[in-house]
């Protein structure tokens, strides 16, 4: 019994498995910046005469300023846990 429950310990401890999880939490966390990205993209037209960045810097400057910011907090919230599984691999 003991070492199947050693066993089992083990190989849920995987770094490189861990790492991928930190990373898939920190992609999940960043939807809210995606969504804002693809509505930037969507609402873009050709026909506004301007280019798409300065589309993004002037008409759509409150998403963009949301989805930096929102990016930094989730940096902020998982940045160590990212590090730290990176350097157990």
């Amino acid at each position: 019994m003991a070492i199947e429950s050693s066993a089992r310990t083990d190989r849920s401890r995987n770094p490189t498995r861990d790492t991928l999880a930190v990373s898939l939490t920190i992609l999940l966390a960043n939807v809210p910046t995606l969504f804002s990205f693809y509505v930037a993209i969507d609402t873009y037209g050709a026909e506004t005469g301007v280019g798409f960045f300065r589309y993004l810097t002037t008409t759509m400057s409150g998403a963009l300023i949301f989805a930096v910011l929102w990016t930094g907090v989730v940096f902020f919230a998982f940045g160590p846990a990212l590090a730290g599984s990176w350097n157990r691999r």
